[in-house]
This record gives structure tokens, C-alpha cells and sequence, in this order.
């Protein structure tokens, strides 16, 4: 006689029924959209998302095809999952846009076995990624956005420097020619009197020749003092014309000798205002740059020291430089005994169009192109300092 089954228990069958509702509301809590389909793409169970989202009652989507409620279909798409995850057996997730819905939506197919191991249903576990697929394209125009915007930038970036730089070029060549003007006015003075040399050769040539008195020793002696003095004239023309030389390269140089042609231009004019020059160099100083342009930037330095030194009157005026090396640079310094920068005026004195001097006496770029010159072009160092009654400036290149 075949055995039979246990009879359930009026408490069992209860608790039987309190899981049943406890599943349902939970089925039904669960804010993703959840639906259950057979074999044959036939709705058997949907939760109250599901239900809502499709604008009916849960009892009024079962048994209606899948495709249909989801696409408006009256088959499966081709794209479906649900005969390959019946077939294989494996859950597997894809995302889909539905239009009916109106959304995008991240679905998980899982399969669903009976006791005997086969595939009866899928739970399709749908969630709405529609805001989150949204933000993501979002994100990603901004992103383009911002990349467009970066690379406009970096060439607003590209124009801009090389705007400064032929701005910078600019006042190079501006502050070149103020410093041309100062050393054709030493020339001319240094000039004067060769020159007065030079007429009163030719013109004792003269005399003695109309009174018979000129012996061919006087006349090479005397031809030989104005070839030497015109060659004198012609180095200080040669000095000036390469000083004003446009240099593409850098070049190693000695800076003993840069710093000595620097004051062959304008010493004569300095020493006419009182103002004594010591020097003290250590031989064969180099480094490595522009020469030219470095010349610039000391004669900037040292005509700056003159003028200081005027505004103030000072006692014994005396312009003082070293040239010597350390920590593997080349370094020169400028002192004068002007009574120094006044703290507040220190940190500006570099800055492009400041100067203390009075309106029409200075437009306050020498001292911000010859740290333009020595910091960026040739990448060292031009700083300044009060020392001893005095300011201090220091090339270090």
C-alpha cells in the first residue's frame, strides 16, 4: 500500500500562508521592476513596480506575452535573451532602451528550475538606468566640452606667450635703443677730442709743409698717431655696431671682457659726473648665453647705479664691481653708496614700468628687462640688495 503523505497541521498550514504573504509583500516592495515569464514568453507573475510603470494591474499583465507589453510587439525581438537564457540555462544581463516604457533599462535574466532540474520560467529583474544613462551622456558632452575647451585654451595659451614674448622683444629692442642713445652721446665725447687730435695733425702738416719744414720722419710720425687714432674711432664703431647684433644662439663667452666693452661705452661719462669706478675681476670668468643682450642687462645695472647716485648726491660717489665664481656660476656684482632702496620700493623695483625717478626722467623698464634678460633668456639669476650704505646688484649666470 503506497504511504501516505502526513496531514498539514491547521498551524503549518497558517504559517504556510503568513510566509506566502510575507513573500508577496515583499515581491511587490521591491522598487525594480520584477516580472516572471514562461517558457513561451507568457507573463506569470509581476510585482506593483512593474504593474504601475506599465500603466495596469499586476492581475491584468498575467498571461499576456512579454514582447507585447514591453515592445508593442507581436513577437520577440531578435535582441531577446530570454530563448538563449532558456536554453543555456545562465543568467545574463543586458540593457535595453523601450520606448513603450519610455526609458532605458538594465535587465537580469535569470532562469527558473523545477525539482526535476528543468528551465520553467525567467525572472526578469528590470532597473531603470534611463537618469543614470542620462548624466553619464552628460557627463560625457561636458567632458568633450571641457576637452574642446582645453585645447582652445592651451592655443589662447600658445598665442598669449608668444604675444609676451614679442611684446618682451619689444621692449628689449626699446630698452636697447635708450641705451643706444646714452652711448652715442659718450661716443660723440669720446670722440671730440681724437678728432681734435686729427685736425691739429693735418693742420701742423700744412704749416710745415708751406714752410718747408716737414721731413718725411715728422710726416710718418705724424700719419702713424692719425692711423692709430683712427683705428681707435673704427674698434669703438665695431664695438657698438656688434653690440646691436641680434643673436639666434647661445654661446659661451668671457664675461671679464663683455663687462670691460660695457664700460668702455659709457666710464668716460660716468667719471665726468664724480662718480669713481673700482673693478676687481677674477681672470677668465665665462658663462654661457647672449652676450650681447647680457650687456644690455649690465649696462642697464650700471646706469642705474649712476643715477642713483646723482638723485641722491652722495658723498664720494663710487660705483664698485666684483667679477668673480661662485657655486659653479659665474656672478657680478654692482654696488653703489646711493644710500640704498627703501624697503617698501624693493620687491617692485624689477616690475615692468616702475621707476622713482621724476616724471620724463625714466619709463621703468631697464631694470625689468635686464632681470627679463638674465632670469629667463639665459636662466639664472638677477636679484638685488642693501649692503653697507648702499644697494647691491648681483648677475649670477
Amino acid at each position: 500500500m503506497p504511504t501516505e503523505k502526513p496531514a498539514v497541521s491547521q498551524e503549518e498550514h497558517e504559517q504556510i500562508i503568513h510566509a506566502k504573504r510575507d513573500w508577496e509583500q515583499t515581491f511587490d516592495a521591491v522598487t525594480d521592476l520584477i516580472v516572471i515569464v514562461d517558457n513561451d514568453h507568457n507573463i506569470v507573475r509581476v510585482n506593483r513596480a512593474m504593474a504601475e510603470r506599465c500603466g495596469c494591474t499586476p492581475r491584468g499583465l498575467v498571461g499576456r506575452k512579454c514582447f507585447e507589453v514591453m515592445h508593442d510587439t507581436k513577437s520577440a525581438p531578435d535582441y531577446c535573451p530570454h530563448a538563449r537564457i532558456a536554453a543555456c540555462g545562465k543568467p545574463e544581463t543586458s540593457e535595453f532602451t523601450v520606448g513603450k516604457l519610455n526609458g532605458t533599462f538594465e535587465v537580469t535574466m535569470s532562469p527558473v528550475f523545477n525539482a526535476e532540474g528543468q528551465i520553467t520560467a525567467t525572472v526578469h529583474v528590470v532597473r531603470d538606468v534611463t537618469e543614470k544613462r542620462r548624466q553619464e551622456e552628460l557627463l560625457a558632452a561636458q567632458q568633450k566640452q571641457l576637452e574642446e575647451i582645453n585645447r582652445s585654451l592651451e592655443s589662447r595659451i600658445e598665442n598669449a606667450v608668444a604675444e609676451l614674448r614679442k611684446k618682451d622683444d619689444i621692449l628689449i629692442q626699446q630698452s636697447r635703443l635708450t641705451a643706444m642713445g646714452e652711448m652715442i652721446s659718450n661716443i660723440a665725447h669720446q670722440w671730440r677730442q681724437p678728432l681734435n687730435n686729427i685736425g691739429l695733425i693735418v693742420q701742423s702738416l700744412q704749416l710745415a709743409f708751406k714752410a718747408n719744414d716737414l721731413s718725411v720722419e715728422e710726416l710718418d710720425e705724424d700719419i702713424a698717431e692719425t692711423m692709430k687714432v683712427l683705428q681707435q674711432i673704427s674698434e669703438t664703431i665695431d664695438d657698438f655696431r656688434t653690440f646691436f647684433s641680434y643673436e639666434k644662439e647661445a654661446s659661451s663667452f668671457i664675461v671679464n671682457d663683455l663687462v670691460s666693452r660695457a664700460l668702455s661705452f659709457v666710464e668716460p661719462s660716468i667719471k665726468r659726473k664724480g662718480i669713481r669706478i673700482d673693478f676687481d675681476a677674477e681672470p677668465g670668468i665665462t658663462a654661457n648665453g647672449y652676450p650681447n643682450e647680457y650687456v644690455q642687462a649690465f649696462l642697464n645695472i650700471i646706469l642705474n647705479a649712476r643715477d642713483a647716485l646723482l638723485e641722491h648726491q652722495a658723498q664720494n660717489p663710487t660705483v664698485t664691481i666684483r667679477i668673480f665664481r661662485e657655486n659653479g656660476r659665474s656672478t657680478v656684482t654692482v654696488r653703489d653708496n646711493g644710500g640704498g632702496i627703501r624697503d617698501d620700493i624693493l620687491p617692485k623695483i624689477f616690475d615692468p614700468y616702475f621707476s622713482t625717478k621724476e616724471q620724463g626722467m625714466g619709463v621703468g623698464i631697464g631694470l625689468y628687462m635686464a632681470k627679463m634678460i638674465i632670469d629667463k633668456k639665459m636662466h639664472g639669476c638677477l636679484s638685488a640688495r642693501n649692503v653697507d650704505g648702499g644697494a647691491e646688484f648681483r648677475i649670477e649666470v
